[in-house]
């Protein structure tokens, strides 16, 4: 009850403080205005001109920090993340100044996500040993195109010029991406008893799709709904730095190549798909190289000496960990799309008619 009464009044000297900045700006920015109203009256044909000025464009370019949320996370939640996998990219955006608050913006970004099960699950956790034995992991390119509106919490009916020094701001709209999680071939695998196998892709970045690990195809090719919040600062005349946060709701479960339960490997199209589809019985993480069978002996999730196996569609047997590798055992959750966010710092450049129209009236 205290922790929540200190927010609450946090909250409201942050909403005062907001409060009082905006009506001092409020102010300025009409005496401004009141002074280049009586300065276009005396010239004729900059009414016009002026009223123009108002709706501006702007370039941007900006750095973007990408964390995913989905299959592979500390914890069974569509807020959990390790920031450790905090992965980079870029962009870049152009926006139109429509009304007082309100703008659109078109931008391109390039970045990308990555997990690991070793990583982020605790074998000590009963709740995160699942994760942690199914040992999965992947890493995925994307590259999105997006369109959203921008809603100024404080209005600017003035020219660019003369736009607020700090406002902030939410977002919403809508962005189509391009993806392709791929994930890192191991140097020996376990699909038979008494059969350890050495992957001639050992070590690279294979196309998980194309496997089809869980039987099943999607597309490359997928939609999201981007929203958020901001502020932006005014730098100078022509410059603003805007800081946001951004979460990308996604219409698809496959950014990590993870949605549902283990197919039967006998029915798999190559050995690659049979050992990228289960990798429980790895001894070591592919990508560190640290031994993490310790922790399943431990928890005796692991017989290296009673492992169970089934006959495959092929008519091969195939081992696996018990509860992992078999039809129908879960592999995912697919009762829940997977998520992005993303964090951006953009430089924006004004582009408008006001900076740089040239004229005899000259706003001050």
């Amino acid at each position: 009850m205290q922790k929540t009464y200190k927010l609450a009044c946090l909250l409201f000297v942050l909403f005062f403080v907001l409060s009082q900045e905006a009506d001092a700006q409020d102010r300025r920015r009409k005496r401004q205005y009141r002074n280049q109203n009586s300065r276009v009256s005396q010239f004729r044909g900059s009414k016009i001109a002026f009223a123009n000025a108002k709706q501006y464009i702007t370039l941007g370019a900006s750095l973007n920090a990408l964390n995913y949320f989905g299959d592979i996370a500390p914890k069974s939640s569509i807020l959990s993340t390790d920031i450790s996998f905090t992965r980079p990219g870029i962009g870049i955006s152009s926006s139109v100044r429509l009304g007082s608050s309100l703008s659109m913006r078109a931008a391109f970004m390039y970045g990308r996500l990555s997990s690991n099960d070793y990583e982020v699950a605790n074998p000590e956790n009963g709740e995160a040993i699942y994760r942690y034995a199914r040992n999965l992991q992947f890493r995925n390119n994307i590259k999105e195109f997006s369109v959203v509106g921008i809603y100024d919490i404080f209005s600017n009916p003035f020219s660019v010029i003369m736009r607020l020094n700090f406002t902030p701001y939410v977002f919403a709209g809508v962005a189509a991406f391009h993806h392709n999680p791929k994930g890192l071939v191991p140097s020996q695998a376990i699909l038979h008893a008494g059969d350890t196998i050495l992957p001639a892709q050992a070590g690279e970045w294979v196309a998980l799709k194309d496997l089809q690990t869980e039987g099943k195809s999607y597309s490359n090719f997928s939609f999201s709904i981007p929203v958020g919040a901001g502020v932006r600062f005014r730098v100078s005349q022509i410059l603003d730095l805007e800081a946001e946060v951004g979460y990308r709701f996604l219409f698809t479960d496959y950014l990590d190549d993870i949605s549902g339960d283990y197919v039967d490997k006998g029915s798999l199209g190559s050995e690659l798909a049979k050992i990228m589809s289960d990798r429980a019985l790895e001894p070591v993480d592919v990508v560190s190289g640290e031994n993490r069978f310790d922790a399943l002996v431990n928890s005796e999730l692991v017989n290296t000496n009673n492992l169970p196996s089934y006959t495959g569609a092929d008519g091969l047997d195939y081992v696996h960990l018990r509860g992992y590798g078999q039809a129908g055992a879960k592999r995912g959750n697919p009762s829940d799309n997977d998520i992005f966010i993303t964090t951006t710092i953009r430089a924006v450049i004004m582009i408008g008619p006001s900076p740089f129209k040239k004229s005899s009236f000259r706003p001050r």
